[in-house]
């Protein structure tokens, strides 16, 4: 039996004190953590896919030549604005 991944929903807050309306979309990104044993550094990188990400990595190289993904995931944030 397999478990089925939940889709994060629009969800809405309202606030007593400020008498306001608050909403949280979800957006879909990706993130990859890099390591680059030469300089001995370890970074992370957002963006829209795996590609984007592997971009930003391949920008940071420096003097390194060689980058090691040390993990890849695939991340919800919440974009929150007022109604």
């Amino acid at each position: 039996m397999t478990k089925k991944a939940i889709s994060p929903q629009i969800y809405k807050v309202w606030d007593r004190q400020t008498a306001s309306m608050t909403q949280y979309t979800p957006k879909k990104l990706y993130k990859i953590v890099v390591e680059y044993p030469m300089t001995n550094r370890t970074l992370e990188f957002i963006g829209m896919d795996r590609g984007s990400c592997i971009m930003q990595a391949e920008v940071h190289k420096e003097i390194d030549d060689i980058m090691m993904m040390a993990s890849e995931e695939e991340i919800t944030l919440y974009n929150k604005e007022k109604i």
